[in-house]
């Protein structure tokens, strides 16, 4: 199963590729993802996924995470109250994915307050994730000189990534010269790494294997079953990532599953790489003991939730609870069945709907079977058994009950 670059809503701070600001995303009729920073490679056909103009972070899962618009008060002037509304409404953008409207509301802030510190930290996000390190740089620095004692927690924050930049421009021209990797000793993980990484980043191994070491934890106890072999995980400096896989695909991608789990990496990983290790094991796991990706629904809504859960969130948010009200109470929902082979030629706003069904569903599962359960359902697929007929003998409903149990329950928490 190849596992591609996926759309998440949140947006994230990964820089993947050193790529243009136009990058388009969509799902093929087989249900696999898409990405490409060339519009002739787009196929006429093909409908986009939500946050398809957000960049390559809005890949990579975490959590918008900043220094908030300052709240207005009287003692600020009304072009600063002004400004102040206009970063509000870019982190809006930034968390509904449109990049490119968020950046060009905070260039405007900066070219009326060349100081403001919220704009050139949210900026600097934004060229970091799109490999722009130079830019980043500037926006960080400039973030640090500005900000003044009501930033005090981010600064750190904001130094550390200064030092990580630095790292990632060293390795922007990675992919010359053979890949050297690194193996790495792991209970249940055949690990290597792109020799650049620890050279930039001294305790990179050390991180990777706590990450992995998590992830392992967290999705066996979460689907109550473990890989019967070692899981082999090659992790790539960017540059050289493309290198080896370019020609694997028509597109670029930020990472895929093939048996062994490939994604490109930082040189001083933080929550977006430990993430996508829990998403990217989750899915791991379920082909080795399915046999393939279907159905299509759970094995995303799985490793959803074990991606959520990396970062302490609850399944759903009460927001994406009502959003997915919105759609019983219009007649506008997806039935399940039809998102098990796969979640091709959705439109944008029925993709985002997809991933919010397939999350719901996966959790409503969870609570209904268990761990073990979990288990027990994912090895009878493997074994040849009918997901329906699996899903009919462990949890007492087929796809179209276990749809319709869940339509009753968020109708129910959200009354018209």
């Amino acid at each position: 199963m190849k596992r591609l670059a996926r759309w998440v809503a949140a947006v994230a701070c990964l820089a993947a590729f050193e790529a243009r600001a136009d990058l388009y995303v969509w799902v093929d009729a087989d249900g696999e993802t898409h990405v490409t920073d060339d519009p002739d490679a787009v196929p006429a056909e093909a409908k986009p996924l939500p946050g398809a103009d957000a960049g390559v972070g809005s890949l990579w899962g975490g959590r918008l995470r900043g220094p908030e618009p300052r709240a207005a008060s009287r003692d600020r002037s009304e072009a600063d109250r002004r400004r102040d509304r206009i970063v509000e409404g870019a982190l809006d953008d930034l968390r509904r994915g449109e990049s490119a409207r968020a950046a060009a509301a905070l260039e405007s802030v900066l070219r009326d307050d060349p100081r403001n510190p919220e704009a050139h930290w949210y900026l600097a996000e934004l060229d970091r994730r799109r490999g722009r390190f130079d830019s980043a740089a500037r926006h960080l620095e400039a973030f640090l000189a500005h900000a003044g004692d009501a930033y005090e927690t981010w600064r750190a924050t904001a130094e550390r990534r200064l030092r990580g930049i630095a790292a990632e421009s060293s390795l922007a021209g990675a992919g010359e010269g053979p890949l050297r990797l690194v193996a790495l000793e792991s209970p249940h993980f055949r690990v290597h790494y792109d020799a650049r990484l620890g050279e930039a980043s001294p305790g990179y191994a050390r991180t990777v294997l706590g990450f992995l070491d998590e992830a392992y934890r967290s999705v066996v106890s979460r689907l109550g079953v473990a890989p019967r072999e070692s899981t082999g995980v090659v992790l790539y400096a960017k540059a050289a990532y493309l290198a080896a896989h370019r020609h694997r695909f028509s597109f670029p991608t930020v990472g895929f599953f093939d048996g062994r789990i490939h994604v490109a990496s930082a040189a001083h990983p933080e929550t977006e790489l430990r993430s996508l290790l829990f998403h990217e094991f989750t899915h791991a796991v379920f082909a080795e003991r399915t046999g393939g990706d279907r159905p299509y629904w759970l094995n995303e809504g799985l490793a959803e939730l074990s991606e959520r859960a990396s970062r302490g969130e609850a399944a759903l948010s009460r927001s994406e609870r009502m959003a997915l009200a919105q759609r019983i109470e219009s007649g506008t929902w997806i039935p399940l069945a039809r998102l098990a082979p796969g979640f091709g030629g959705l439109d944008e706003d029925g993709a985002r709907i997809a991933y919010l069904e397939a999350t719901a569903a996966a959790a409503a599962l969870e609570a209904r079977l268990g761990r073990a359960g979990i288990g027990k359902l994912l090895d009878a697929i493997g074994a040849g058994a009918d997901p329906d007929v699996a899903l009919r003998t462990l949890a007492g409903l087929d796809t179209a009950g276990l749809d319709a149990d869940l339509q009753r329950t968020i109708a129910v928490e959200f009354p018209r």
